[in-house]
């Protein structure tokens, strides 16, 4: 452990530490008293957030919080003893939930997501606080665009990170480049040693059957010992223990819908309780998650997304690592691209090291470690659209060049992101952040999503926001569904809507799933599922996006607050929608080629999906366009649609996403007809529409 820095000028603490040293639940008191102001601690997620307050508002009496126990005795030193007096509250700030009173008054740490800290750097800059980025070396586009902005704030701040040398080198090299004096924080942990077993499996294996490959893993080492820590599986029961007093098991799966299958089959095999752990996951959730966690009076079970290797602190005496991750992948028309991935050799450490944290543990890995393909992970300013990126620097005066990022984005990644930008009006034909830049960043949302909400407003739909506008109070849930980023249906799940669109279909799977959630969320759940939507999308969007959007649109037009959220109409015709959308996706509406089955849009060709319930709702009816709202790649890299609404040309006038360019007479069977040459707004190629006038004009 290093000193505190020895000059004048602005300070990167470079803190590091294995799993456990307390680098998350110690050092940000410490740098928030040696600053004089309360630090704001970004993590990459909710659960790590609303985990790390909980933990520590349970060690806390009478404002002196007792840190971690089995901590390295060196770190108590720095400490200056086992217990910290607060000067002021500690909580969580995320998305849709937080637990600290406004302006930061009267806190010690806040514990906040990346995109909170981005949000009140732009609101407040970075005055009244002291910044850490932790987790740094995940390289999440957030966690870069926060330090970078700091960085060029020139203020002091610090990151965190348990494989620091990731990343060390050049984080520190541009520190040092804008001034800053950088000083290390290094912490010990206590050294419980990891048993590591390796019993390969096929990648195709462990990508298609994970709860086979779990239920096979356990039987095959049901019987372990390793210096006072013993795994055995008999029967029906899973029992892990440390000199007897109970450990818990961490299974570490690639995404949702891998945990959902693997704790399906280990509650029908265990009487264990069977937690699943993902981002998702509603906030209570995640709190009751943690509780049980930290309870010691018997061996659970986790099955984790990656979230666990970053956010959870548990008893873990098992560590069963399939090694896979889902990594999402997008581009600036909001196609995804999800992967089954192996993970990096970094990862594979840090999830290793999760089975050492209180005593010593085993980990058996299903995959060789020589077999990893990246010793860390690619950073997502590489593999991602940059338009959040484009936008917060517009927004301080400054272009993607000028931004201090330790791996900056490509510049034709930044070229297309600026033009979308331009075409939503996000940014002027210099480069320049407008009113309505400023105010999608207000809302928080992609540019895409923020301007039909936007647009739909300045049209009047708004109502005031006090329930008189059920069309308002629909798209601001169809902007929730999409904002979870994240397909809705659940591929092989449950019929395909036959009668009703993907939009409206979606909506009526949020209204059920409101209804029932406040009754029985795992009701909810389960109904959900059997609808073929998935009931996390659904869930993220109910109990985050909807609320969260509720209110910054109040705050952004300061309306008065009417009162609690109210319950989305049953039905609404997605055509009415489809013109406030059309507004974000102006570029991503096209003519529908039924024969083909494709999509064809003024800039690309997107295939319609084989469960699409626009195809079928749609089929008899047969509309010459169409919105692409979401959409995935398949394997070979196409565009496949996964929910279209059909628009009509009037509504796209009436939106201000196309203009009438020429209108002329022609014949047809059963009446005159008139054609319409549409210009579509920013776009450069024109379309053309028949529309049907009657014969009296």
């Amino acid at each position: 452990m290093e000193r505190r820095p020895s000059s004048s000028r602005p300070t990167m603490y470079l803190v590091k530490g294995p799993p456990g040293s307390g680098k998350s639940t110690v050092v940000p008191f410490l740098l928030s008293a040696w600053a004089d102001q309360p630090a704001m601690v970004a993590v990459p997620t909710r659960a790590a957030a609303i985990s790390l307050a909980w933990y520590v508002h349970h060690r806390t009496r009478d404002g002196v919080y007792a840190l971690p126990p089995d901590l390295h005795p060196d770190v108590y030193a720095f400490a200056g003893g086992r217990e910290i007096v607060l000067r002021g509250r500690v909580g969580y700030a995320v998305r849709g939930s937080h637990s600290l009173p406004y302006g930061m008054l009267d806190v010690h740490v806040a514990y906040v997501t990346t995109g909170i800290l981005i949000q009140y750097i732009l609101s407040q800059g970075l005055s009244g606080i002291f910044p850490i980025v932790d987790e740094i070396h995940l390289r999440q586009m957030e966690g870069d665009l926060a330090f970078a902005l700091i960085l060029k704030e020139g203020r002091s701040f610090a990151v965190m990170s348990a494989t620091m040398e990731q990343v060390e080198e050049r984080i520190a090299r541009l520190a040092r480049r804008f001034g800053y004096e950088v000083v290390e924080i290094e912490l010990p942990a206590p050294q419980y040693p990891i048993r590591i077993l390796e019993w390969p499996v096929r990648f195709s294996l462990r990508a298609d059957q994970p709860a086979q490959v779990v239920l096979k893993a356990l039987r095959r080492y049901r019987h372990l010992k390793f210096q006072g820590t013993e795994v055995e599986v008999r029967g029906d029961q899973i029992h892990i223990a440390h000199l007897g007093i109970p450990l818990h098991a961490l299974i570490f799966m690639p995404g949702v819908r891998e945990i959902e299958a693997t704790v399906e089959a280990l509650r029908s095999t265990f009487r264990n309780e069977v937690i699943p752990l993902y981002g998702a996951m509603a906030v209570s959730e995640q709190e009751a998650v943690v509780e049980r966690a930290a309870d010691r009076r018997e061996t659970r079970v986790f099955v984790s997304t990656e979230l666990a290797g970053v956010s959870l602190t548990m008893n873990a005496g098992l560590v069963l690592d399939l090694g896979l991750v889902r990594r999402s992948e997008s581009d600036t028309r909001g196609f995804v691209r999800l992967p089954v991935v192996p993970i990096s050799r970094a990862e594979a450490a840090q999830r290793a090291g999760r089975a050492g944290r209180t005593a010593p543990g085993i980990c058996v890995r299903c995959f060789r470690m020589e077999e990893l393909p990246e010793e860390t992970r690619p950073p997502e300013t590489l593999r991602t659209s940059p338009e959040r990126i484009v936008l917060v620097g517009a927004a301080l005066g400054l272009t993607v060049r000028d931004l201090p990022l330790p791996d900056p984005p490509s510049r034709e990644a930044v070229e297309e992101a600026t033009r979308v930008l331009r075409r939503l009006e996000a940014l002027d034909a210099r480069g320049r952040i407008t009113p309505r830049g400023y105010q999608i960043l207000e809302l928080g949302l992609p540019a895409r999503l923020a301007v039909p909400l936007l647009t739909a407003w300045e049209a009047g739909e708004g109502g005031g926001l006090d329930g008189r506008s059920p069309l308002f109070d629909s798209l601001i849930a169809a902007v929730s569904l999409l904002a979870v980023g994240r397909p809705w249906r659940l591929p092989g799940h449950g019929p395909p809507p036959n009668r009703q669109g993907d939009l409206n279909a979606a909506l009526g799977a949020l209204v059920r799933y409101m209804q029932r959630f406040a009754e029985s969320p795992s009701a909810a759940a389960e109904e959900a599922r059997a609808l073929g939507f998935a009931d996390r999308v659904l869930d993220e969007a109910a109990n985050v996006y909807l609320p969260d959007l509720r209110a910054r649109m109040r705050l952004l037009f300061m309306e008065e607050d009417g009162g609690p959220d109210r319950s989305l109409p049953e039905l609404v015709d997605e055509r009415q929608l489809a013109g406030y959308l059309a507004a974000g996706f102006p570029d991503m509406v096209g003519l529908v080629d039924w024969k083909r089955r494709t999509l064809e849009t003024p800039d690309v060709r997107c295939w319609i999906g084989r469960d699409s319930g626009f195809w079928r709702a749609y089929e008899e009816e047969r509309p010459a366009l169409a919105i692409a709202l979401a959409g995935t790649f398949s394997a070979q890299g196409a565009r496949i649609a996964t929910a279209m609404i059909p628009v009509e040309p009037e509504a796209l006038i009436r939106a201000g996403v196309a203009r009438v360019k020429e209108r002329r007479a022609v014949r047809a069977r059963g009446g005159p007809r008139e054609e319409v040459l549409l210009m579509w707004r920013g776009v450069e190629r024109s379309m053309a529409v028949r529309m049907i006038v009657e014969p009296d004009g």
